[in-house]
């Protein structure tokens, strides 16, 4: 019996190191976008309709030596200049591993009884220190995607006002 419960902590911290072991928050909120620095190449900065700025930098850029979340973008989006949300997108790959992320990071949340990660869609929302992270995944063209979103609720007005603005734009195509 000791045996089995040795083995189950060892699992379980395991998946916790994994969970852990790569740092893709590179830049702090409110920071500018000329702070990040990805050796051998900067990130192309691409401006939106909407008053946003994005970097896109594949997660093999980021965390090396964890091949983990490859196949995994991160989207550093700065408006007026400063960090204001990162998201990790993971479309159409078969697996669950932004699930396993992100429960493994921020805590377990119960699935509905008989649905497999698989096929499960929706969200989840925690909150740590003044950080909201939401985890989310969707029915895209040809699949799916697993998005967290991680937003900080000192700029968390000017996020709403962004997606007031993508969302006044989404509802004008039509």
């Amino acid at each position: 019996m000791n045996r089995f419960i040795i083995y189950i902590f060892g699992i379980f911290l395991i998946a916790q190191s994994n969970a852990l072991a790569c740092n893709f928050k590179i830049a702090d909120f409110g920071s500018p976008k000329e702070n990040i620095k990805i050796e051998p190449l900067q990130p192309v900065v691409m401006p939106d309709r909407f008053g946003g700025e994005s970097l896109i930098i594949p997660m093999e850029d980021l965390c090396k030596n964890d091949e983990s979340l490859y196949g995994t973008a991160v989207i550093y989006l700065y408006i007026e200049n400063k960090l204001t949300r990162i998201q990790l997108y993971r479309p159409n790959m078969d697996d669950s591993k932004l699930m396993d992320y992100a429960m493994g990071r921020y805590g377990f949340f119960n699935l509905p009884e008989g649905v497999p990660k698989s096929r499960w869609r929706g969200s989840y929302i925690w909150e740590s220190g003044n950080d909201i992270i939401e985890y989310i995944k969707t029915n895209i063209h040809d699949g799916y995607a697993e998005i967290i979103d991680i937003t900080s609720k000192l700029y968390s007005t000017g996020m709403l006002e962004y997606n007031e603005k993508v969302g006044e734009w989404l509802d004008s195509q039509q």
